[in-house]
This record gives C-alpha cells, structure tokens and sequence, in this order.
C-alpha cells in the first residue's frame, strides 16, 4: 500500500456555489474575495496559522495543493508561490469559476502519483492551523483503516481542537470537542482509481455515507473565528473555556503557534 496525502486549501477560490459568497453570482463573489483588504487579511492568516503548521509537520511527505481562480491578482499570485516554495510538493492550481465539488475534483486528479495504490484527500482552510503530527498521525491510521474498510472509502476525522475567537481589543481560546466530524484535516481515504474526494460529502455528515475513524481524543487542529468567515462557526459538541497555564500545556510542542502568538494575531 502506497499512499499519496494531498492536502487542499481553497485560497479564495472563485467558485460557482459552495461559499455564501457565491450565492451573489460569479462578478459578486470575484469582487468580494479579491478586495485588497480582505486577501490582506487572509494573508495574514494564512502565514500565521496554516503555513507554519505545514511547513513544520514531523513528516513533510504529502503534497499542498492551493486552488485559486484564473484571474486570481498576478501579485498575489507570486506571493503564494514564494510563501509555499519550501513545502515537499506545492501545487498552485488555477481554474476557472466551477461548482466547488468538480473544481476539488479536478484538483486532487490532475496532482495525482500514478504510482501510488490510494489517495488520501484532506481538507484545510487558508485561516486554520494543524497540530504538527497530524500527517504523521493519519498516515499511521490509514494501513489499518483500509485492511477494514478494503475497497471502500474511509473517512477520518479530528474532532478535537481550538476556536481561536480573533476581537477587536483581544482574542479568545477555547477547547472544542466536535459532536460531528469538523472540516479541518477530514480525509477520505480511497484506492487510486477511485474518484471519491473529502470533497464529494458535507463533511458533517461524513458518517451517513462513508466507514468513519473520529480521533476525539488529541487535540489537532486550530479553527480561527473572525468577520471574513463564510460560514457560520459553531462547536457541535463540547466547548471547554481553560485558564492561560492549561492552554500553554495543550498548546506546548503539538503547534506551531504558542498561546502568546494566537492572543497577537489580529484580525
């Protein structure tokens, strides 16, 4: 069993549904995701939460892929392809607006390993970050899930992690819990020929179409809240407020970020 992990981040895709943004048409959404302020913003984000935690992972054997529009800013552009330079296999993929399920399709087929037997499919967003085991971890999950599941898909979920809650005059941390799968770092795990991505379902509803492993247990991820959400962020399950001394002990070794960077970043 070889395994190829691709990571995907939608970097303000113009895409034709799958955002609220999109509900306003292709023009609406164009001119919402490439306002100077706003990309600014997500630049920000991205090189404070989401880079670090790539770029750090314990093992840097997977490929990136950005999905960006056709006409995303050429200055933007060159800027995402220097940040993203000194990842193992970066892959900037421009597309024009599509349904968001044929434009993650397309993504994960044409950066396909022909050589390998499956394809793990995982999703991230631009303003999140991952623990720095989490590629490690699921690698180590996705042998024994498939001895199970065989030819079928599998999917796996991190349901453990933290709300970053970016405020005007401070941000707040808390743990969550998630009842249902969350969308950072889900993965389906399918044989190579097979054309089921991470994409193909709400990743809420995971469990209702495919086998499904939940690590509920470690904490994995860090979800950022802040005005340019597009969807509306709630926990699922449970949320748990921690005092700073317990915060920099879940946080300590398993992220990039320390607690003193998540309260500096501003939104």
């Amino acid at each position: 069993m070889k395994t190829q992990v691709s990571v995907l981040i939608r970097f303000s895709y113009v895409a034709r549904n799958g955002f609220r943004a999109a509900m306003g048409g292709v023009e609406a959404s164009r001119a919402l995701l490439y306002d100077p302020p706003r990309l600014a913003r997500r630049f920000a984000l991205f090189e404070a939460l989401a880079l670090p935690a790539l770029l750090q992972q314990t093992d840097p054997d997977f490929t990136t892929i950005f999905l960006i529009g056709r006409d995303f800013p050429p200055e933007a552009r060159e800027r995402l392809a220097r940040l993203t330079a000194p990842l193992a296999d970066p892959r900037i993929l421009a597309l024009p607006p599509l349904p968001m399920f044929q434009a993650t399709k397309q993504a994960f087929q044409r950066t396909r390993h022909p050589e390998r037997t499956h394809l793990a499919t995982t999703r991230l967003d631009d303003d999140d970050a991952l623990a720095l085991d989490v590629i490690a971890r699921l690698k180590a999950m996705l042998g024994p899930l498939a001895a199970i599941s065989g030819d079928d898909p599998v999917a796996i979920a991190f349901n453990n992690g933290f709300f970053l809650e970016l405020g005007a005059q401070e941000n707040n941390i808390s743990q969550v819990i998630e009842r249902t799968p969350a969308s950072q770092a889900t993965t389906l795990l399918v044989p190579n020929e097979q054309s089921e991505t991470i994409f193909s379902r709400n990743h809420r509803h995971l469990g209702q179409f495919f086998n499904l492993y939940t690590d509920a247990v470690t904490p994995a991820f860090i979800r950022s809240i802040h005005r340019d959400n597009d969807s509306e962020p709630f926990g699922s399950g449970q949320v748990i407020s921690h005092d700073d001394t317990t915060l920099r002990a879940l946080l300590k070794g398993r992220f990039a970020q320390t607690l003193e960077d998540l309260r500096a970043i501003r939104p």
